[in-house]
C-alpha cells in the first residue's frame, strides 16, 4: 500500500513539475512575443514618425507662426487650399488746389475681377483678372487686367506683396465752377499702379486669429480681439493725360488742378485694433481697423510749367478691414470688404486716392495634415 501511495505521489509531483515547466516555458515565449511585438511597434512608430527635412522644417515653421489655444482657436487641418475670388473694385481720386481752394473729382469705372488664391500651408499665391477688359481696346479698358499678390497668413504675422493696376476707365464726378450734369464726364486719361508690402504683427496671438477672419485657414471659436503692430511699404504711380478731358471741362478748367504725373512712396508704421465675433458655430464676424503714420518721398510733374517738384513730408494714411466668413474647416465661404486711402499733399496741390474692393471667397481645403498622436 505504502509503495502504491509512494508511486501516486512521485506521479503528482512529475506532473506538476511538467507542468510548470511547460507553462514557464509558454510564458516565456509569451513574453518574448510581447516583447518582439512591441519592439516592432517602436520602430514602426518611429519610422512614422521619421519626417524627410523638408517636412520638419515646415512642421516647425506652422508650429511657431500658428501655435494657438485651442479653446479660442481651431487651426488648420489641412496642408493645402484653394480660393475661388469674385469681387468689384472701385477707385477714387479726389483733387484740389491749395491756392484757389478748387476741387475735382473722379471716379474710375467698377472693375468686376475673377481669380483666385492657392496656399500650401501658411504660404500663398493669388492672381485675378478684370472682366471689364474681356472685349474691350487697348487704351480704353481700366487697367486692371491683372492684379497678383504673395502672402503669408500665420497666426503671429500677416505679410503681403502686392502689385496692381487701376484708373483709365473713369468718369469725372465734379470740377468747381463747371456743370457737368447731364454732359459727357467720360474720362480715359488716368492711369495708376500701385505695389507695395505690409506686414502686421498680432500681440494676442494665441487667443486672436487673423487667418480665420481673412486668410480662412483656422476657425476662431471664442470672440476676442487683438492690438497690432506693422509696418508698411507703398508705391503710387499715378499719371494724368489732360488731353482726354471733355472739352467743355478742357476749356474751362482750373490749371492748378491739372498735373502730368504724380509718384510717391510712402514708409509708415502703424498701430491698430483687430476684433474677431463669433456669430454662430462655424460663423464669424471680423473687423480691422489700421491707420498709418510715416515718411513720404514724392514728386509731382505740373501740368503746364511741367516743373518737377520733390518734396519729403509725413505721411497718413488708413486701412480698413471687414468680413463675415462660413468656415467648417473643410469648406469656406465669406465676404471681405477692404478700403485703403493714401493722401498726397504739397503747397499747390492736393490729391487723395482711396481704392476699395468687395470680395466673395469660396474655398476648399485638401490634404489633411496626419493628427497628432497623444
Amino acid at each position: 500500500m505504502c509503495r502504491v501511495l509512494k508511486r501516486i505521489w512521485c506521479a503528482a509531483l512529475l506532473a506538476t513539475v511538467t507542468c510548470a515547466v511547460a507553462y514557464a516555458q509558454e510564458d516565456s515565449l509569451q513574453r518574448l512575443e510581447n516583447f518582439h511585438e512591441q519592439t516592432l511597434d517602436s520602430v514602426v512608430v518611429t519610422k512614422k514618425k521619421k519626417q524627410s527635412l523638408p517636412r520638419r522644417i515646415m512642421t516647425g515653421i506652422e508650429n511657431f507662426f500658428m501655435g494657438c489655444d485651442t479653446n479660442y482657436v481651431t487651426p488648420q487641418k489641412y496642408n493645402l487650399t484653394t480660393q475661388l475670388e469674385l469681387s468689384l473694385w472701385h477707385d477714387y481720386y479726389f483733387l484740389r488746389s491749395s491756392q484757389t481752394g478748387n476741387t475735382m473729382v473722379i471716379q474710375s469705372d467698377p472693375s468686376v475681377i475673377l481669380g483666385g488664391y492657392v496656399y500650401y500651408s501658411i504660404f500663398g499665391y493669388g492672381a485675378v483678372w478684370n472682366l471689364n477688359d474681356i472685349g474691350i481696346k487697348a487704351g480704353k479698358t481700366n487697367g486692371t487686367s491683372l492684379r497678383q499678390s504673395l502672402v503669408i497668413h500665420t497666426a503671429k504675422i500677416f505679410a503681403e506683396f502686392y502689385t496692381f493696376n487701376s484708373g483709365k476707365g473713369a468718369e469725372i464726378r465734379s470740377v468747381s465752377g463747371i456743370e457737368t450734369k447731364g454732359k459727357d464726364r467720360t474720362f480715359h486719361g488716368l492711369d495708376s499702379r500701385c505695389d507695395g508690402f505690409s506686414a502686421v504683427y498680432m500681440f494676442n496671438n494665441r487667443h486672436f486669429s487673423w487667418p480665420a477672419a481673412f486668410g480662412a485657414n483656422a476657425v476662431q471659436r471664442k470672440s476676442c480681439g487683438s492690438w497690432s503692430i506693422g509696418f508698411q511699404y507703398n508705391h503710387q504711380s499715378i499719371s494724368f493725360d489732360k488731353e482726354e478731358l471733355p472739352d467743355y471741362i478742357k476749356e474751362d478748367i482750373d490749371s492748378t488742378l491739372l498735373f502730368n504725373h504724380v509718384s510717391y512712396q510712402d514708409y509708415s508704421v502703424s498701430v491698430g485694433y483687430n476684433y474677431n465675433c463669433v456669430l454662430g458655430r462655424n460663423v464669424l464676424f471680423a473687423i480691422s481697423f489700421i491707420p498709418n503714420i510715416g515718411y513720404r518721398r514724392s514728386n509731382i510733374t505740373e501740368g503746364f510749367d511741367l516743373k518737377k517738384l520733390t518734396l519729403n513730408n509725413l505721411s497718413t494714411d488708413l486701412n480698413l478691414r471687414m468680413s463675415v466668413f462660413w468656415n467648417n474647416t473643410r469648406m469656406f465661404s465669406g465676404l471681405i470688404l477692404e478700403a485703403h486711402t493714401y493722401d498726397y499733399r504739397q503747397d499747390k496741390f492736393g490729391l487723395t486716392n482711396t481704392y476699395g474692393t468687395l470680395k466673395y471667397l469660396l474655398g476648399v481645403n485638401f490634404w489633411r495634415k496626419p493628427r497628432p498622436k497623444d
